[in-house]
């Protein structure tokens, strides 16, 4: 619960809110509640348990008071130049969606973050992008909704129905994101494996114990990235460029 606060309150950005909603029977609201006490413009909303994920996000975005619209994964981690690098590259471009392609993958209980690479240049167009980092316009959600017919891929669904309508999706760096992996690969809704993703044919690793160094880049330091691959391996040590 508290990745939730913190991913919201680190985000360098003032005008933004925060939409919980809880759809099972078993948890409490008063948690919630009380800790939205001590952030700003949030609102913990609940839906029946028989909502899926689908229906939980059409009636989060329906209330949503901004023009852009971001879902966050509840135990992911966001920097706090998440936001404004997204929001820059909506500027620039006059995306309708933005979102990354390149992921960085940690893995606490191996102490091992990925980089799991995709053949694409960051900040240009494509046709897919990680669910835990779509960000979208508002006039996208009038007119694609997320799909209610599918437990799982409701995500990669919206986007693949934005494209399909000709909205503009364009990816972000690799950077100021990491999706958190646990060692129990069933608690989570893509149950890939650890082997799978560090199989990856493209895939730098680096052992560390504080993914956030890596992972966090401010404005001015994502400036000069322009070509793929843009992170650079780090030797040493904590290092392992090639394999485990």
């Amino acid at each position: 619960m508290q990745q939730i606060f913190q991913n919201y309150a680190r985000q360098k950005w003032v005008k933004k809110e925060l939409i919980i909603v809880l759809n099972r029977n078993k948890i409490s609201i008063e948690p919630y509640l009380q800790l939205a006490q001590q952030y700003p413009g949030v609102r913990i909303l609940r839906q029946p348990q028989s909502k899926n994920l689908g229906a939980c996000l059409n009636f989060a975005a329906a209330r949503a008071q901004y023009t852009y619209i971001a879902k966050f994964d509840d135990d992911d981690y966001y920097a706090p130049s998440y936001i404004p690098e997204a929001m820059a590259l909506f500027r620039k471009v006059k995306a309708d969606m933005v979102g990354k392609r390149t992921c960085f993958f940690y893995m606490p209980h191996r102490s091992l973050l990925l980089l799991r690479q995709m053949p694409i240049r960051p900040y240009s167009r494509c046709r897919k992008i990680a669910g835990a980092t779509i960000m979208f316009h508002r006039r996208v959600f009038n007119k694609v909704k997320f799909s209610t017919q599918v437990r799982q891929g409701t995500d990669v669904r919206f986007v693949s129905a934005s494209v399909r309508k000709g909205f503009r999706v364009f990816t972000t760096s690799p950077y100021n994101f990491a999706a958190i992996r646990r060692a129990n690969r069933y608690s989570h809704t893509w149950k890939i494996s650890d082997q799978r993703l560090l199989g990856s044919k493209k895939r730098l690793l680096i052992r560390t114990g504080d993914y956030k160094r890596h992972v966090n880049r401010s404005l001015d330091q994502l400036k000069g990235i322009r070509a793929y691959p843009a992170p650079q391996p780090l030797y040493g040590k904590d290092s392992l460029p090639y394999s485990l």
